[in-house]
């Protein structure tokens, strides 16, 4: 888990899921501690438990994507959690996961609101904005999504190093997940909800929000573009850029600049000759349409 002024909220989501976990005995925690403040280092309690997570210090601000990374790579299990720093762990959830798992199969697992009745059920995809929307309601008999949320993914490690992990081109925050998923669709893995596992995770305060996006937006557009050119049809890219533009015309400049610098057409050009299938086989798979109920174009 990444974990960045996180404190001793870290303490806590370890403290929960060895509580909740069937086999207590088998988990390990590590820990990416993302250049935090001093005061919000991680925090775990002294005790016999401490011994199962390592902690592991950036002295530069990686984002949540290299972080998981990295975190990924320090690991040793078979399976792993991806989670954030402040969660709860469902009882019984290392049980699931180990029983539902499988060499292509990827879990999404239920994601609780910890003030509130509401819950997600995994993303869905917005093309050609490339952004997400949680779905509200439980998967039907056919429970593939498109989006495993990164607060709750369960993956086989062999699996999440043949995929490459998640993309260290993007910056900071926002879109690793929506990516990840479809370069694990696009690699021949599924994606299948599970309401047998539930993380309830402490989302942001409207304050918080605002602070957050106030910083982070020239990087989030940033990332949404990447996304989109490294897998749409290559017709559909100048609509993503002009939605973009549209919504956010104080920071789109800026987002396309970083495009070009952080070699967003070569890792395109990388993605289609390394991956067995297209972003149209993608479609096709999921039944997917744009937007606005168009139907999506292959090239």
């Amino acid at each position: 888990m990444p974990a960045r002024d996180e404190g001793d909220r870290v303490g806590a989501t370890v403290a929960s899921a060895l509580e909740a976990g069937a086999g207590p005995d088998d988990i390990e925690f590590v820990v990416v501690d993302d250049c935090s403040a001093p005061g919000g280092r991680p925090v775990i309690a002294d005790g016999p438990d401490r011994r199962r997570v390592r902690i592991i210090r950036s002295d530069r601000h990686l984002g949540v994507g290299a972080a998981r990374n990295l975190a990924a790579r320090h690991a040793r299990g078979r399976v792993l959690f991806v989670t954030d720093a402040h969660t709860r762990f469902s009882d019984g959830w290392d049980r699931e996961a180990q029983r539902l798992i499988g060499p292509d199969r990827i879990l999404s697992v239920t994601i609780r609101d910890r003030t509130s009745a509401w819950r997600g059920y995994g993303c869905r995809l917005v093309i050609p904005h490339m952004g997400t929307h949680w779905n509200t309601s439980p998967p039907g008999p056919l429970p593939h999504v498109h989006v495993a949320s990164s607060a709750g993914t369960v993956i086989e490690r062999a699996r999440f190093a043949r995929i490459g992990g998640y993309d260290e081109g993007m910056v900071h925050y926002s879109g690793f997940e929506p990516e990840f998923s479809v370069r694990a669709w696009r690699s021949g893995a599924e994606i299948v909800h599970t309401t047998d596992i539930e993380i309830t995770h402490r989302f942001k305060r409207r304050e918080e929000v605002t602070a957050f996006l106030g910083v982070a937006r020239t990087a989030i557009v940033h990332n949404c573009l990447r996304f989109g050119t490294a897998h749409l049809p290559e017709s559909m890219i100048p609509e993503m850029v002009r939605l973009h533009a549209l919504e956010f015309p104080d920071h789109v400049r800026e987002a396309l600049v970083m495009l070009e610098q952080r070699g967003a057409w070569r890792r395109r050009e990388e993605l289609a000759a390394s991956l067995p299938y297209d972003f149209a086989w993608f479609v096709r798979r999921l039944g997917l349409r744009d937007q606005i109920d168009r139907p999506i174009p292959s090239t």
